[in-house]
């Protein structure tokens, strides 16, 4: 990136922590006019468009931006988020299995996986699985903490899920404490 380009997109992403979508995407499109594949500009435009657009508009910016970065595992895990939400699980679930193919360490794509192994397909073992490896890379990760908790209880390995709800409890899940009292009775 040039020194110009680096200006906007700095100045897009001190817009975009103040929650001045508007004038952020402004910017990025003003990067993305400078260098159309850059990757901060099109993955910030993606989540304001996700965040602020109606749903077609937002979908047709993350297609462009998949189109523009097609090996970005982020990326993919944001598409993998989108359909997700918007009731298109085998979609997502597609997108979520790429982004992983492209970066095993992609903790929120593991947790994207684990929260539709457990919700969606009851597979608490697959969810397990998911939930570890994200924890794997962000050791305080509450909600793959609190969900693990969740999906051991299922399994029926109660010492794993009271240590699991407990760590979740102490990283401030609102929901850990009412759910070890429910079935732990802490003295």
């Amino acid at each position: 990136m040039g020194q110009k380009t680096d200006q906007l997109c700095e100045r897009g992403r001190s817009f975009l922590e103040k929650g001045n979508y508007e004038q952020a995407l402004r910017l990025f499109n003003q990067v993305l006019n400078r260098e159309p594949n850059n990757k901060e500009a099109l993955k910030n435009k993606v989540l304001i468009k996700i965040s602020e657009a109606p749903r077609e508009e937002a979908k047709e910016s993350l297609q462009f931006a998949l189109k523009q970065l097609p090996e970005d595992d982020e990326l993919h895990e944001i598409a993998g988020s989108f359909h997700i939400n918007n009731k298109d699980v085998n979609t997502g679930i597609k997108h979520l299995k790429r982004s992983i193919q492209l970066n095993g360490n992609n903790e929120l794509a593991h947790y994207g996986l684990g929260i539709i192994s457990a919700n969606h397909r009851s597979d608490h073992a697959r969810a397990i699985e998911h939930f570890s490896k994200a924890i794997k890379q962000n050791a305080e990760f509450t909600e793959a903490f609190f969900n693990r908790g969740c999906s051991y209880l299922m399994e029926d390995q109660t010492d794993k899920a009271r240590q699991d709800l407990i760590t979740a409890r102490e990283l401030g899940h609102p929901d850990a404490e009412d759910i070890l009292e429910k079935y732990f009775a802490e003295e």
